[in-house]
């Protein structure tokens, strides 16, 4: 944005002086401008209005906390007599970058919560406490624990470590963070004793700096010591922060560097107050040896770090926090939050899974699928594959790439930097080769485009007429016509390279954003990667992401979600290339963090403590996928205790052929032992079904076990259908009975008699199957969706849906980043019995928004009603230690569970 926008933008907020942003307010506005500027075109306004929606309309709420109840809040008593050097320096420098003043207060809000779970620096009695820290991915978790060191140094805390991943290049960058936000001085020379050293970022808004043992350059080596000399820890004024990689040589370092300092002052303990902040938490942190067995040696480290200080806060920071609730809270020692869990609410601009993954969701259009890259970059495939190609659909994404650049520059773009995102392999080796093509490819595009494209011959060369037809698909509402873009691209586009981000890159190939922050166009990146791609490192102006990798771990997966976050001014223009089965898969996980964190502000509530949560966690159906690939590397055996309270389950794999017709059959003769029913809004309704009979049916009907809470155990059953029968919940005992009415050529030789005495057929819904392997024994449904979301209200009293509206309503209220739709789940936990919902499918025809291929044809899938099953369970047994269903499963069941994909843990990078 000009800086002639900008001014305007200072006046409207002026004249805004705090009120609400709403949409007669922004009118008022604008109109004052335009009478105050006859100048001011509609450009600029939409420009104007765009910057004030993106600060001042951004709502957001202060997070959670569950915890437990000996800890004292001591800040509110301290906080008038506390001098606020650093957090009001790091407050100002977020407003003088245009952070809306509502996120800036909440910020202020929870940081000041988290502070308070921690210990308390003036007393002098010892204490160790454990916390974690729940934020979505990309979400301003830095900006949280930014704040969180700033206010904890003002309070007293005298040394500060900031453990980062295990790359270096991710340290480097929370380093350069920290410095900025926090020492106020570049680390470097700091380290190099340079006298002459010049504020940055907070530090132009105060007079004094932190200490900094370690630099952009530099991971914590013996050497920095030195810097300090031998003065005691004790007698240092300013704070020391450490930014070190989980690594164990700088742990190491750490560890014997600190040992040594005991022995200057000749104590067993040093008595200042420590503050941990463990970035990536889930990531190395947690140990994953026996408990009979030492610790791993990261985990150890930290540990051992914790033990030297008489008093110690350690505070977990993730976004999947799964593996840290899974550490044995038993163990003293070891690092599970047994003193607090905070959960951080995103606010309304930020883009999350919801927003893109769920078909409701606000950017769900933005998603494009990967159907053509099979043949070239198989998912299981070795280092050596050969690369003679890229798929036409990594053509395009470049293609895209290249026009958004030109337009986010049409636009005047405050951030000048511009990324894209290449993960398709986690080998280096093929991330090399793939390197080699696209920059092949993107070298060709820019040549034709500085050649020919601005003059009036560009029509006859082939790449540029793809390249407008590309245009005219995407962004033909851009606001932007296509001779702009053809006047602006090549000066957008001319700087862009392609670079390789992994542990062998050359020094020319990192990210390095900070180099380029004062050149005119920024750092512009096609960014081909794999590991290091995917854990915690952010690509600055993220807008186009092409991803095709196949685990299926919840934590690996939204690690591997660079595109979540914020894009300011470009929210239209991203744009995310996956396949159908990681689209599914990131669907599914957008639930099932949506509803854990659900479950975490009902205990908040409550004044559960953290080992509460941490038994909610564990019992939630979606652990098993998460536990099952932990245990995959330690042992032959696999044990898991679930609990399906306020579940959801749906046979999105069904069986065809005679299987289904097996089906059909049973369907007819439990239905007709059900006798007359009842009708709810085009739905066939049987109340009081004994739990015995809803067992006995599902046992003989024959599901898939790639539906993965029907897989059956060492003994062959399955033990969801055990649970269903043998548990002594009163609320399970009895089932609601649902079949939907849809669109579709009714069940041959079906009829049901209503308690009105009419009796009628049973029409088909229509659902679209997703191609699948040649021979197949299964048909899999589109994004894996069987039912509505209008089925889980089945059964439900006027009340109880209402009190699950309004639950839902008030979850919004406290996360702006829900969406509109009242999920599943809330419905689940209001209704007073279990729902067995039986769909007949017929296939529909592809959509025009879904690729050739990539759909079956309705002849491909045949004339017979498909029959698939739904199951939702109350809310039964919320948070207690009650039944389980329990897994008892092998390997190679577990490999039927997950496939025999390769494991992070194995790539080269």
């Amino acid at each position: 944005m000009s800086k002639y926008a900008m001014d305007h933008v200072g006046i409207a907020m002026n004249i805004i002086n705090g009120r609400p942003l709403t949409e007669s307010l922004l009118e008022q506005v604008l109109t004052m401008l335009s009478n105050l500027d006859s100048n001011l075109g509609e450009t600029e306004l939409k420009r104007i209005r765009s910057k004030l929606e993106s600060t001042i309309g951004i709502q957001v709420s202060v997070g959670g906390v569950v915890r437990e109840d000996a800890h004292e809040p001591w800040l509110l008593d301290q906080k008038g007599k506390i001098e606020w050097h650093y957090w009001d320096s790091y407050k100002r420098l977020l407003v003088s970058q245009g952070w809306s003043p509502a996120v800036v207060r909440v910020l202020d809000e929870d940081t000041d919560n988290i502070i308070t779970e921690c210990g308390n620096p003036s007393l002098e009695e010892g204490w160790n406490i454990r916390g974690l820290v729940m934020g979505d991915v990309q979400s301003g978790k830095t900006a949280s624990y930014s704040g969180v060191i700033a206010k904890a140094a003002d309070a007293g805390y005298k040394v500060i470590v900031l453990l980062t991943g295990m790359i270096e290049d991710l340290r480097k960058q929370s380093q350069e963070r920290l410095d900025f936000g926090f020492v106020g001085r570049d680390s470097r020379d700091v380290l190099g004793k340079n006298t002459d050293r010049p504020a940055i970022g907070a530090g132009n808004y105060r007079s004094k700096s932190a200490n900094v043992l370690t630099s952009v350059d530099s991971d914590f080596l013996t050497a920095n010591a030195q810097v300090l000399g031998r003065i005691p820890l004790k007698n240092i004024n300013e704070p020391i922060l450490f930014v070190i990689k989980k690594n164990v040589s700088p742990l190491k370092n750490l560890n014997e560097w600190l040992t040594a300092q005991m022995k200057i002052s000749g104590l067993a303990q040093h008595h200042v107050p420590l503050l941990v902040i463990d970035d990536e938490a889930d990531n190395a942190s947690v140990n994953v040896k026996k408990e009979d067995e030492d610790p791993a040696k990261i985990n150890a480290g930290i540990r051992d770090l914790l033990k030297k200080f008489s008093r110690s806060s350690y505070v977990a920071y993730t976004a999947t926090p799964f593996a840290n609730i899974f550490i044995n809270p038993d163990q003293e020692d070891d690092l599970f939050p047994s003193n607090f869990i905070y959960s951080l609410n995103t606010p309304s601009n930020y883009i999350g899974a919801s927003s893109i993954f769920l078909e409701e969701g606000k950017h769900h259009a933005q998603l494009r699928d990967i159907d053509d890259a099979e043949e070239i970059i198989p998912h299981a495939h070795k280092k050596e594959l050969p690369i003679d190609d890229i798929p036409e659909s990594l053509k395009d994404a470049v293609r895209v790439f290249l026009i958004s650049c030109a337009i986010r520059d049409i636009r005047e773009e405050e951030l000048r930097h511009r990324s894209m995102l290449v993960n398709v392999s986690r080998f280096t080796d093929v991330q090399k080769r793939i390197s080699e093509k696209v920059g092949n490819f993107l070298w060709n595009l820019q040549e034709e485009i500085r050649q020919y494209l601005s003059s009036i011959s560009w029509k006859k060369h082939s790449e540029l007429v793809e390249l407008k037809a590309v245009f005219e698909d995407e962004y033909a509402n851009a606001g932007v016509t296509w001779d702009e873009i053809r006047a602006q691209i090549n000066e957008s586009v001319a700087s862009i390279k392609v670079v390789t981000i992994n542990q062998k890159s050359a020094p020319e190939e990192k990210l390095d954003y900070s180099r380029y922050k004062n050149t005119e166009k920024g750092r512009r990146v096609i960014a081909i990667g794999g590991l290091t791609l995917s854990r915690g490192l952010t690509l600055e102006g993220l807008s186009v992401s092409y991803f095709y990798r196949n685990s299926k771990a919840y934590d690996t997966l939204l690690q591997m979600g660079r595109w979540f976050g914020y894009r300011p001014g470009y929210d239209d223009l991203f744009r995310i290339w996956m396949n159908s089965d990681a689209q599914n898969w990131y669907a599914h996980i957008a639930n099932a963090v949506a509803e854990l964190r659900t479950d975490f502000r009902r205990m908040s509530a409550d004044r559960l403590p953290p080992s509460r949560f941490g038994i909610r966690v564990k019992a939630h159906p979606d652990t098993l996928i998460v536990t099952a690939q932990n245990k995959m590397r330690t042992g032959q055996e696999f044990v898991h205790s679930i609990s399906f309270s306020g579940a959801g389950i749906e046979t999105a794999y069904v069986v065809k052929d005679q299987l289904n017709q097996q089906n059909i059959q049973l369907v007819k003769q439990f239905i007709k032992e059900r006798g007359t029913a009842n009708v709810q809004k085009k739905r066939y309704f049987w109340r009081g079904v004994k739990k015995q009979a809803v067992a006995q049916f599902l046992a003989a009907m024959n599901i898939s076990n790639l539906n993965m809470q029907f897989i059956p155990d060492e003994t062959g059953g399955r033990p969801l259908l055990r649970f269903i029968e043998e548990n002594l919940y009163p609320a399970l005992e009895n089932w609601d009975i649902c079949i939907p009415q849809g669109e579709a050529d009714p069940v041959d030789d079906l009829t049901i008699t209503t308690e009105a005495g009419v009796t009628g057929g049973v029409s088909c819904r229509k659902r679209q199957f997703e191609q699948v392997q040649k021979g197949a024994p299964y048909l899999k449904l589109n994004k894996q969706r069987v039912g509505d979301t209008s089925d889980e209200k089945v059964g439900m009293s006027d009340p109880e849906i209402n009190a699950a509206n309004e639950a839902w309503r008030k979850e919004r209220e406290k996360d702006a980043g829900l969406g509109e739709s009242v999920p599943g789940y809330m419905y689940r936990q209001h209704r007073p019995f279990p729902l067995l919902t039986i769909h007949f499918l017929r296939p529909g025809e592809p959509s025009e928004k879904t690729k050739a291929g990539a759909m079956m044809d309705p002849k491909e899938v045949g004339t017979t009603p498909i029959v698939a099953l739904s199951i939702s369970f109350p809310d039964f047994d919320p948070g207690s230690n009650g039944q389980y269903v329990v897994y008892r499963l092998n390997k190679v069941a577990l490999r039927d569970l997950i496939g025999e994909e390769g494991s992070e843990d194995d790539d080269t990078d």
